[in-house]
This record gives structure tokens, sequence and C-alpha cells, in this order.
């Protein structure tokens, strides 16, 4: 006889904490009825938060890119600043990708909230990484 463990959520999940966002039987947005816009508004809401913390953790990568401080002279240094600096950009670039993909997924989701019909949303949404 298996028993199921429930899996816990990542840190810093608030979507479970809110009453009209949590998973239900089909899990999330398994099962959006045209008679909840709010919740849609709601998710589209938190989705904008993360947007805005994803450009401000792009600002801060930069910043820490742009004010580095040298390592030293020696040409280890100097390669551990190059890395340094090029693992920065990467971050940046990253955090600004994921926060326009989720600006899109927020607009999608207030586009669903006005109408089901109209934009095509069955319910489900699909982002690619």
């Amino acid at each position: 006889m298996m028993t199921e463990v429930p899996m816990p959520e990542g840190r810093g999940s608030r979507i479970g904490d809110t009453p009209g966002l949590r998973p239900g039987p089909g899990g999330f947005a398994a099962r959006t009825h045209p008679q909840k816009p709010d919740r849609l508004r709601a998710a589209a809401d938190l989705l904008d938060q993360a947007a805005a913390a994803d450009d401000k953790a792009a600002g801060r990568f930069a910043e820490a890119r742009v004010d580095s401080t040298p390592f030293g002279i020696s040409p280890q240094a100097r390669e551990l600043a190059a890395r340094w600096a090029t693992a920065l950009a990467a971050r940046e670039a990253d955090a600004r990708v994921l926060g326009d993909a989720t600006s899109d997924l927020a607009g999608r989701l207030r586009m669903a909230a006005v109408s089901t019909r109209s934009t095509g949303f069955r319910g489900r949404l699909a982002v690619a990484p």
C-alpha cells in the first residue's frame, strides 16, 4: 500500500495562500469559469507584481555588473572578473526575459477576465520557458 506524501510549496509562493487562487481538483487554471473574472484579475495582479520584481532584479544585476570593483591586476583576477561580469549579464538577461513573459501572461489573463470567448481562452495557459 502506497501512502501519498504531499509536495511542499516552494519558498515565497503566495498563490496557495490566496483563497481564490488555491488549486482545485484539476490543478491551477484547470477549471476557469467565465463567471469568475475576479479570480483571473487577481492572478494577473500577482503576475504583475512578479514581473515588477523581475525588472527590479534585472536592474540590480545590471548595477552590480557596472559597479563591480576589480579583483586585482593578476591574470587570474582579470579572468575571475570577466567571468563574474558574464554571469551577471546572463542573469540580467534571464530576469528581463522572465519579466517580459510574466507580463505577457498577466495581459492574457486580463483579456480572459473580460471575455473567455473573444480571446480563445479555454482554461489553460501555456508559457514557453
